[in-house]
């Protein structure tokens, strides 16, 4: 009979590297499922949903809703006070657009209107925020209506605008003013 001169242990040693093999192929996989549970995390957190173009939408105070959306160009809109620049042509790609905002005050404390409020928000786009508006800032009593002109400068191509506010409300602007010209 042989006898085996095999420290206690050594044969356990391709046991060891199998293990150690297991164990290091866990770690990406533990990677992944930890970024891909983040991922869907956030991409769960979605947006508020907008609201349909004329439809009104609750906002701090009152009610709001866009009322119409005019490209500068084909308009002869010209109110006192607006600044020259407004009737020069715009670069390749681009066009201004006024947005027609019309706000109710529906609670007894009234609302606040302040333009700097409002932005353009859209898919793949930046945010854009007013160039110009003949009411800046205005206080609108119960019962009463404010109707309220705002200038963007948008891209042509740009889809799925909103008119976005500081109180997570957005209107949707359709898509006849960002039609690319056509």
């Amino acid at each position: 009979m042989a006898v085996d001169n095999v420290p206690p242990g050594a044969g356990s040693a391709r046991t060891r590297t199998r293990s150690g093999l297991r164990h290091r192929a866990l770690i990406p996989v533990v990677l992944l499922l930890a970024v891909s549970g983040l991922a869907a995390i956030a991409l769960s957190q979605e947006k508020t949903p907008s609201v349909p173009l004329g439809a009104s939408a609750a906002i701090a105070g009152g009610l709001s809703r866009i009322n119409g959306i005019i490209p500068l160009e084909s308009d002869s809109w010209n109110p006192a006070g607006s600044p020259g620049w407004l009737d020069e042509p715009m670069g390749d790609g681009s066009h201004r657009v006024r947005i027609i905002l019309e706000l109710t005050a529906l609670e007894l404390g009234g609302m606040d209107f302040a333009a700097d409020d409002y932005s353009v928000a859209g898919v793949g786009t930046s945010r854009y925020n007013v160039v110009w508006a003949p009411v800046e800032s205005a206080f609108v009593n119960q019962g009463e209506n404010l109707s309220v002109a705002l200038v963007f400068e948008l891209p042509d191509q740009a889809v799925l605008l909103t008119l976005d506010n500081d109180d997570d409300v957005r209107l949707s602007l359709g898509t006849d003013h960002h039609s690319g010209g056509q």
